[in-house]
């Protein structure tokens, strides 16, 4: 087995001896340096050329989002770590994977070092895959547009359903978003997602069948346990679309 090289960055003692101890429950990786500040960051990172980069935020002089613009060219997956939660949106506009508030409990750590395992063996790797950030309690999320099955509308909030694959790498089969749908068709390719609704958005890829039945029309969806509606509207779109689909895959 190819172990996945480490590499925690922290100017805190304490902080970087957790890590180190949560990583070495895991048999897949293996630490290869340690640094202390953003200069010494940077040189083990074009050094090392690790896989997975644990990364703290507040350091002297140089900060993390520095270490993370001087080595954006290399390809590693990026996890922050800081006692600053109003960093998370900045955080992810980089390459950041996870975001993890300190004090981060062990369990954590080990949560979202999971995630970056099973995501390394699934995702293929033609190139970074499109995705959302979707805030999930204290995390942001990084969903891979193929991960989500379909979106609903429920009062003031959307609950993201995801695929079983999605579901096995984020460990849980839905997330609960404040974003409106709008929002969320502003994010989605049309060509990917379809608006069927005014309270469902899904993935076309996760289309069975489009249905009529008591003068209403509904798809059926891979994996979703119930049908999904289709308003009038939308009907003849999403007729004209799925042909599109048969020629084109025919």
């Amino acid at each position: 087995m190819t172990k996945k090289t480490v590499i925690i960055v922290d100017d805190e003692q304490a902080a970087r001896q957790q890590l180190k101890e949560v990583i070495s429950g895991f048999d897949e990786l293996t630490l290869v340096a340690e640094a202390a500040n953003g200069k010494s960051a940077i040189e083990q990172i074009m050094l090392k050329r690790p896989d997975i980069v644990f990364l703290d935020i507040e350091m002297p002089e140089l900060n993390g989002f520095d270490v993370a613009k001087a080595t954006q060219d290399l390809k590693y997956q990026l996890v922050f770590m800081t006692a600053y939660e109003q960093y998370a949106l900045k955080a992810f506009d980089t390459n950041a994977i996870d975001y993890l508030v300190k004090p981060a409990r062990p369990e954590l750590i080990a949560k979202s070092i999971g995630k970056i395992i099973r995501q390394q063996t699934q995702i293929k790797p033609s190139g970074s895959a499109a995705c959302l950030t979707l805030s999930d309690h204290a995390q942001q999320k990084i969903i891979e547009f193929e991960h989500i099955n379909y979106i609903e509308s429920i009062g003031r909030y959307r609950r993201v359903h995801l695929t079983q694959p999605g579901a096995e790498i984020h460990n849980t089969e839905t997330i609960i978003s404040e974003q409106t749908l709008d929002g969320f068709c502003n994010q989605l390719p049309e060509s990917l997602f379809y608006r069927l609704h005014r309270s469902y958005i899904i993935n076309a890829a996760q289309l069975l069948a489009l249905k009529y039945q008591a003068r209403k029309h509904f798809v059926l969806l891979a994996g979703a346990d119930s049908p999904i509606p289709v308003s009038r509207s939308f009907v003849q779109t999403l007729k004209a679309r799925i042909a599109e689909r048969a020629h084109t895959e025919g």
